[in-house]
């Protein structure tokens, strides 16, 4: 496939360089090169400058054809460098101008400006988080999202606390939360509302109709939830996807 990703590792191997080498040159860990090589990510402005300085032919990342000036040395017995002149286009321009790039993100109807919360946070009743600070955005192209099968427009990413659901989702780690999946029919892991505190809980429905929240962290007991307190507990959404270090 032809695509941006495939041009990028493309180019990689073209310098001779590993996925971490490249990353490193570009500012980035090896995870996520691996997700820009794929398809799952899309990098930004600053980490495209590295690679231009790095002899990375930028225009043909984004196109596909190669720019004016641009001489390639694959494979150059004498150990000549990489010449790279980039062609004088919009593209270089943004590229001097990482904000005018950003920008230019943030105003193309392809890419989805997903907001960034703290599970902690707590304004108003804490039921949503529409008055919330939000600490940041992370921008990601539509198509991707929807090869996730994560919504573009309802839902966010929020940044989980404590060690209760560990292995699955540790401290720190980032969940994309679906509002609009309330409904626990369906065993999952969901961000609940519960005695004024925001938790995620993987949760189950047991005879009776009641809930059963459970902590992955065998540290933590299971929580039976009876039918009559139900009523006590919102489902604020289901997590789908959890952002998380590797190492």
């Amino acid at each position: 496939m032809n695509s941006f990703g495939s041009r990028l590792k493309e180019e990689r191997v073209r310098l001779g360089m590993s996925q971490e080498a490249f990353g490193e040159a570009g500012g980035v860990k090896k995870v996520a090169q691996y997700n820009y090589e794929t398809d799952k990510r899309a990098p930004d402005a600053y980490y495209l400058q590295k690679l231009r300085a790095l002899g990375v032919d930028v225009n043909y990342l984004f196109s596909g054809s190669r720019s004016n000036g641009f001489h390639s040395s694959n494979s150059f017995s004498d150990g000549s460098s990489e010449q790279f002149n980039s062609s004088e286009n919009n593209l270089a321009s943004s590229l001097e101008d990482p904000l005018s790039y950003r920008d230019q993100r943030l105003n193309d109807p392809t890419v989805a400006s997903i907001p960034m919360y703290d599970v902690e946070c707590a304004a108003g009743s804490g039921r949503d988080f529409a008055d919330e600070k939000v600490l940041g955005y992370f921008h990601m192209d539509r198509a991707v999202l929807a090869e996730l099968k994560l919504p573009a427009d309802t839902g966010a990413w929020v940044r989980a606390r404590g060690d209760s659901m560990i292995g699955t989702i540790d401290d720190g780690d980032y969940v994309f939360v679906d509002f609009t999946q309330r409904d626990p029919s369906r065993e999952g892991v969901y961000l609940i509302l519960m005695d004024g505190e925001r938790r995620i809980k993987r949760m189950q429905r047991v005879a009776g109709g009641g809930w059963l929240l459970i902590s992955d962290n065998p540290r933590y007991d299971k929580e039976l939830i009876a039918p009559e307190q139900k009523q006590f507990v919102e489902i604020l959404g289901r997590c789908l996807v959890n952002l998380g270090q590797v190492l």
